[in-house]
Formats: structure tokens, sequence, C-alpha cells
């Protein structure tokens, strides 16, 4: 068998290297990877509930901070803490002060102070205060301006805010919501009296607690969805997002709104094992973030950035079952008859073979679904907005599809909804699926050679092979002219028995070593293999770990693609499996924290924050499975 890759690049969190001494030389990180450091302690003694912490807009290595009670009081700190100064806000109150942010108007630097803490609900009106930039010895300033703000469904606790200097806005972000809301206020009113925030939505790209989480986190204190702070760097390009359970760095694109990027999939930096994350900024050169907690003498960690870019070489995956993405043209060699228009299920012949379907969800399917021009429209447009997700807007570099019932829809997909993504004619070989539902690849990596698809025959059970379907083989050309060999596959349904998807597993097993070893492989797609099915035949332990790098043993805070709400159960039956080519010079690697869940798009997403079916009577939803990405890139 090939090469095993080593997990310990993949399932380590990425950017936690530990802690050094501030003297230690930084520790050697893999490369492309954030370096997290103790960067020293809070030195003063009075600063024992850092809550909110700024840089400076006059000195470069100057911070501000304010303590969450107390008295009303900024204290400026250097770097690694060391003790600057403290300042008293004449006429100011302290209730709950719980961010600071800077900020420059018309040439002058300011600092913004949110008391807007309200951990139990009830302040009707919560408070901003803004006073010009003090010097850290200055000993008192004056407040510049003030105003109350309320929120438009009543009393919020919120413990981040940031000012988008760009578009003289305030954004809060609330702490107990779930998911997180994003709010904006004016920075500078143009009206006295109280403000209304205004709900800009929900931040659905941080991690979002399961019902047990909720249930459980006053036992353990683990809240870790929490957001306890935020930040915009000085060149407005760049964000963080503290919760109790990490750090998230986002990137906005020129022509987006932040709460825009905020949507996007964040890189997560673990804060290690320490309790009580409240602040958080990212330095002046923006090249650093810190992270500061509660307690006296707290810690301060510094995240180093300068790794953090994107190597020049890179390559994303991504797997997504269309769930029954069809033409509504009949097609005679197809069972394809729920997928037409409603004037074309009248007849006769098509009601009898309808009558003929014994599951009732499926039989009501083939005679009432109106599979018309809108829908299918409809279908092909959420189905591009999520591939959109990925990458900025730009789409996995290779996509592995299933459930398509033939290339000119998804010609269609590409050439009308997906035009400016730069995909190369689809990979589609027509299989022998009763159904007519195939896989296939959309890619930007030109093909090094022309595709197969290999049928999954199965002499055991010959009266179920309408219902299976090929392994889809296409080898890439990489970025750095080494070859990238993918499979694209769609197992039995979990209805079928368990020996149907073993041998499914011998199959690609067996097209994975007859590869050449210079080629690196990977196999996506919809396995079936469910939470249930695995945990009794252990069926990942025998026929994909001791081969392949799998997609769900590195994916942080990911319940699964498929949720059986009969059984209140997540399972993984979407994968990505990978597995290098044993030649160095050749050899890539799935970068470190990049497997993630597509699910970003509001329309996959249910009320009960789980795989949102399509129905297109009602206009919603996209898939009943979430897809997943990940990122190869060259090894060092």
């Amino acid at each position: 068998m090939r090469y095993l890759l080593q997990l310990i690049s993949l399932v380590a969190v990425p950017g936690f290297a530990g802690c050094a001494q501030p003297s230690d030389p930084e520790p050697e990180t893999q490369q492309h990877l954030p370096t997290t450091v103790l960067a020293g302690r809070l030195h003063a003694k009075a600063l024992n509930e850092a809550s909110g912490i700024t840089r400076s807009q006059r000195r470069e290595d100057v911070y501000w901070l304010v303590n969450d009670s107390g008295k009303p009081r900024l204290y400026a700190i250097d770097s690694t803490g060391r003790d600057l100064g403290r300042i008293k806000v004449d006429g100011a109150k302290h209730v709950d002060w719980e961010d600071i942010a800077s900020f420059t108007l018309d040439g002058k630097p300011y600092l913004l102070i949110a008391d807007i803490g309200d951990n139990d609900g009830k302040r009707r009106d919560v408070t901003i205060y803004v006073v010009e930039e003090p010097e850290p010895d200055q000993g008192e300033t004056e407040i510049a301006w003030s105003f109350d703000f309320s929120y438009p469904k009543g009393p919020r606790d919120a413990e981040s805010l940031t000012v988008d200097s760009d578009n003289g806005r305030i954004l809060v972000l609330s702490k107990r919501e779930i998911p997180a809301v994003l709010y904006e206020l004016p920075l500078r009113p143009k009206t006295d009296g109280r403000q209304e925030a205004k709900p800009l939505g929900a931040v659905r790209s941080l991690p979002q607690p399961s019902r047990r989480d909720v249930e459980f986190a006053p036992a353990t204190d683990k809240w870790f969805w929490q957001p306890t702070a935020m930040d915009i760097a000085a060149d407005g390009r760049a964000a963080v997002i503290l919760t109790y359970g990490g750090v998230y760095y986002y990137r906005r694109a020129e022509d987006s709104t932040w709460f825009e990027a905020f949507q996007t999939r964040p890189a997560a930096i673990s804060v290690g094992d320490f309790d009580k994350a409240e602040s958080v900024v990212i330095s002046a050169d923006g090249k650093s973030v810190f992270v500061t907690f509660e307690g006296s003498n707290a810690i301060i960690l510094r995240i180093d950035l300068n790794l953090f870019a994107a190597p020049a070489q890179s390559v994303s995956i991504m797997t997504m079952n269309f769930q029954n993405l069809f033409d509504n043209i009949d097609d005679p060699a197809k069972d394809d008859k729920a997928y037409l228009p409603l004037e074309a299920k009248q007849s006769e012949a098509h009601i009898a073979a309808c009558n003929e379907i014994p599951v009732e969800s499926w039989r009501d399917e083939c005679l009432n679904l109106d599979w018309s021009d809108a829908a299918v429209d409809h279908k092909l447009s959420v189905i591009a907005d999520t591939i959109k997700q990925v990458d900025n807007g730009r789409g996995a570099d290779i996509i592995a599809v299933q459930e398509v019932e033939n290339i000119a829809i998804l010609e269609r997909l590409r050439n009308e909804y997906l035009a400016d993504n730069g995909y190369l004619p689809a990979i589609l070989i027509e299989g022998t699926d009763a159904r007519g539902i195939d896989s296939a690849f959309l890619s930007r990596l030109p093909l090094a050679e022309p595709a197969i698809l290999h049928p999954l025959v199965l002499d055991e059970f010959p009266e179920r092979a309408g219902d299976t379907r090929g392994v889809l083989e296409a080898t890439f050309r990489l970025p750095d002219g080494s070859l990238l060999t993918g499979f694209a596959v769609h197992f039995p349904a979990p209805y079928h028995p368990t020996e149907m998807r073993v041998l499914a597993y011998e199959h690609l097993a067996a097209l994975q070593d007859d590869l050449p070893p210079e080629h690196n492989v990977f196999a996506a797609g919809d396995f079936n293999t469910t939470s249930t099915e695995d945990a009794q035949k252990n069926l990942l332990a025998q026929y994909a770990r001791p081969f392949w790098m799998i997609s769900n043993d590195a994916c942080t805070d990911c319940p699964g693609t498929y949720y059986y709400a009969r059984d209140d159960n997540w399972s993984f039956l979407d994968m990505i499996l990978f597995s290098p080519a044993s030649s160095a010079e050749t050899t890539w690697q799935v970068r470190a924290g990049s497997v993630h869940l597509a699910n970003r798009n509001p329309d996959q997403v249910s009320e009960n924050n789980t795989p949102n079916r399509y129905n297109s009577a009602a206009g919603t939803g996209v898939s009943d499975h979430w897809p997943l990405a990940v990122t190869l890139e060259p090894r060092p």
C-alpha cells in the first residue's frame, strides 16, 4: 500500500506552537503557520479584569486597556505588559466596560470606550464614550462625545466592538445570541439622544455549539462559541474575532463589507488551554495579534502572522453532493420521471409509473414535483452561490460532485452561473445507475491524461446493479508540474447491505494501488458510511485510515455533513481522502487547519442548524449534504 500520511501535521491546532518566555528564542514552526508565544504579563496591579485592548494611534508600541468593572480608567502598556500610565476619564460612568477601540478622525487620534456589557440582559441603554487619545502620563482626559444606544429587539449582552473607520461606523457583535449577531452604529451620530443599533445579520462563520454544548456549558464552563472581543487592522483589510475557543482571522476584499467578510471562512488560531481570553488587538504594522486575559498579572500572548500568508502554490479541493441536479427533459434511458415539469406529468402512463414507487415521499415527488425551468434555474443558482463561498468567491480549484444527471446540466452550471470562475469543461462519463445520477469533476487545473470511469461491479448483489455508481478517475497537472489523481466516488446508499460499501472501499483501494508512486492522490465524494455503521463495523479503521488521511479526522468543530433527524445523529457521509506521492520532489500535503465544512451560505442551513434540503416549491435550501473543502500545498 502507498504511504500513510503523517496525521500530526493535520490534526494539530493551527497556530499553537506552545509558549516560550519572552527571552527564549521563538520556536520553529511549520511553514505558513503563525507562531504563538508568551509576550509578557500585565504589570499594573489595578488592571485585574482586562476586558478590552486597542493600539495607540500616536505611538506604535503603546496599547490601551480597560477593566470591565471598577473606576473609569484607561491603562497604557507596551507590548510586553509594562505599565506606562493610567488615565482618569472625567464624567464617565463605569457600569460594564467591555471593549475599547481606537481610530483617527479629521487628523485627530481618538479612543472609544464601550460600556456595553449586560450579563443579565436588563440594560435598556448601553453607552459609548469617545475621548481624544491622551499621552500615557497625562493623568486624566475629558469626554469628546458620548451617546447611549439600544437594540431593536431589547437588551443584548455584548463584549466585542470595533470601529470601521473607512465608513464611519461602529460594529458591535453580540455574545449570547446563537449565532452571534453583528450590529452597526454611527461613529459620530448626527442627532442627539439614544441611537438604535442596526442589525446586519448573524455571523455563522464562527464555531456554533450543539444543543449538548449549550446544555452542559454551565457545568463545564466551556463557552467556546461566545465572542469576547474583535478588532480591525489599521489598513482596513484584516480583522480578528476572539472567542473563548480561539482567535478567528478574516481578510476583507476591497469590494466587500465587513459583514460579508465575516461570512467567509476565517483562519482559526488556538490560544491554548487558557481561561478567560477577553481582549484582542492587531498590532499597528498588522504583523501580530495580541490576546490578553482576565486576572491579576494576566499573560499576554502574541501571535506572529509573518508566516501566515498562503503559499504561492496551493490547490483547494471541494466535494459536494448536489442532491438531484437534473435537467427537466425526459431521458428514456434514465429513471428521471420525478424531475419533469408538472404539465409533463399528467399522462396516465406517468401517474401509473409513479404509483408503483413504494416510498411515499418519492411517490409524491414523482407525481407532484414541478421541476420547471424556474426550478432548474433556482437550483443552479444556489449551487453556484454555495461553490463561490470557497476561496473568497473563486470556488475550489477542483470540485468532486455527485448526483448530476448529465454533462449538459453541469456545463450549464459552469457556463451560465460560474462563468467568471475559470473552470475548464466539466468531466463526466455516463454510468449505469438506473436514475442516471453520476459523479463528475469541475476543475481549473488541466487534465494530464484522459479521464476514466471504473464501474463498480458487485457480483454478489446482481439485483442491485442498477443502484451503483462507478469511480471517476481524473489526473490533473498541479502548479509545480507534478500530478494529482482524483477519484470522484458515490458509494452505495446506507439502506444497502454493508458488504456493498466494503466492496466499494476495496475497489477504491485497488485503483489507488495501480497508480504510479509519483502521483499525489485524493478521493472525494459521498461515501455513504454512517457514523452508526462505522461504530458497529469499523469500516474507516479497516478500509480508509491505513491508506489515507481522512478529512473528518482533521475537521475541527465539524459535527458532520449529513444529519439524520429521526435519530438526532450526524454522519460524515461526505469525505475527502488524501495520500501523498512517494517522491519527495513531487509530494504535496494537506495544509494544517484547512479542512472545513463549506456551509456558510445561509440557504444551506435550516432553522435547526442542519443541512437544508432543496425544496423547489418553497424556493429554499441547497442540498441535504454539507460540502467539505481542503487545501493542498507542496510539502517543504
